[in-house]
């Protein structure tokens, strides 16, 4: 089962997250039928959307994230839906050559354009931040915005393993320096950090809890109980509001001219048609 550990040390000057989204990426392969690569460049775009979910306050906050490096796999888009998980990438098949025997992860998702997180948290406009990509890594590139969008001192590792078989492991760890830490604090977690070169497949050894405490256990800390991470794209509602708001009269015309209206969720992959019928039940009252 996917979750997220948290915990605090350093007498709580900082707080540190360890993530498997292993499930999850395996879940997106299969719905999209992604190459290795975009795959490796989704567990990754997946992993810090695990975070930023985890870190809201409640189901009834969501936020969207949108990764737009001007790479080969093209945007990357993660969501929160009620709570659950949800993402793709816009070219699910994309592949380059490996770079010095690993996935080409920069050039795939590029480090052209913005990283994006939007919240809506119950308040009357949702917050934006966007931060400029800095390496297409992913990982680079949220520290980045945890620097510039919301003044964190940060570093984070994302890792995938994929084979030929599919993902066996998938996922990252994420430590923030609180506004206590000091310059010792965030040096030596760097150290511990930079530790991590091959963490997914560590992950396929020792538990997420394990590497929490062998890493981190040491340095004062408090790790609290896993949280589990769900997956799950509720468009229904969403799709019907879209083919409503394209209005009676644009509907009709679709109808006339192609005898149904289809319309596709880019998350889950699921497809709608709307007959003559089904139109008319959407404008029954006008």
């Amino acid at each position: 089962m996917d979750r997220i550990i948290k915990g605090v040390c350093f007498d709580k000057k900082a707080r540190v997250s360890l993530i498997d989204v292993t499930e999850g990426a395996r879940k997106g392969v299969q719905t999209h039928d992604m190459s290795p690569l975009s795959a490796a460049c989704y567990a990754r775009a997946l992993t810090v959307g695990a975070y930023i979910n985890a870190n809201l306050k409640d189901k009834s906050q969501s936020f969207n994230l949108v990764i737009d490096g001007g790479g080969a796999v093209g945007k990357i888009c993660i969501a929160s839906d009620s709570g659950d998980l949800k993402g793709f990438v816009e070219e699910p098949r994309a592949e380059l050559p490996l770079k010095n025997g690993s996935f080409d992860i920069e050039g795939a998702v590029g480090s052209s354009g913005d990283f994006v997180v939007i919240k809506d948290l119950g308040l009357k406009e949702p917050y934006v931040g966007r931060s400029k990509m800095v390496s297409g890594n992913i990982a680079d590139d949220y520290c980045e915005y945890l620097l510039k969008s919301e003044g964190v001192h940060s570093a984070v590792a994302l890792s995938e393993y994929i084979t030929k078989d599919g993902v066996m492991a998938a996922g990252g760890i994420i430590v923030e320096a609180l506004p206590d830490a000091d310059e010792e604090i965030i040096f030596i977690l760097e150290d511990v950090m930079s530790s991590f070169t091959s963490l997914s497949e560590l992950m396929t050894k020792r538990s997420m809890e394990d590497i929490a405490d062998f890493y981190f256990g040491h340095l004062k800390a408090e790790i609290f109980p896993a949280e589990p991470i769900s997956y799950g794209c509720h468009c229904d509602g969403k799709i019907v509001n879209i083919v409503r708001s394209l209005g009676k009269t644009e509907c009709e015309d679709i109808l006339s001219e192609q005898g149904v209206i289809e319309v596709s969720c880019d998350y889950c992959g699921r497809k709608y048609r709307f007959d003559e019928a089904a139109v008319k039940a959407l404008f029954k009252n006008g």
